[in-house]
């Protein structure tokens, strides 16, 4: 990651970057190593924003962290049952998933907390 980020670049790009990773799987479902990995490290991104970087974030509503809370259990629950079955339509919704945060983040008004419970899609 580039140090000429914003600090609300820095916290958005990697819900980005692996948005861009799993849509880079979907398109190679042959390589269900690379399948894999990527979605274990969705998992492991969104657990360190849920445990790390959220408390870090001054003002953030009990809301949000339970939000933040529900999305890291459906990701989970998702990451599990990828490891079952491929299923497109999921993989496409953590492509989504991801790339909606990413755009919370970055678009947040100044004043408030990046991360507001009702614009999580």
């Amino acid at each position: 990651m580039s140090d000429d980020l914003s600090p609300r670049e820095q916290l958005a790009y990697p819900f980005l970057e692996i948005a861009i990773r799993i849509d880079s799987a979907l398109q190679n479902l042959s390589d269900s190593e690379l399948l894999a990995n990527v979605i274990a490290d969705n998992v492991a991104l969104w657990l360190y924003f849920k445990e790390v970087q959220l408390p870090a974030i001054e003002e953030v509503s009990a809301g949000t962290v339970a939000l933040v809370a529900q999305v890291n259990d459906f990701l989970i629950q998702a990451a599990d049952e990828l490891r079952q079955k491929v299923d497109l339509e999921l993989l496409e919704r953590l492509v989504a998933i991801n790339l909606n945060m990413s755009e919370i983040l970055l678009n947040a008004p100044s004043d408030a907390a990046p991360v507001q419970a009702a614009e999580l899609r």
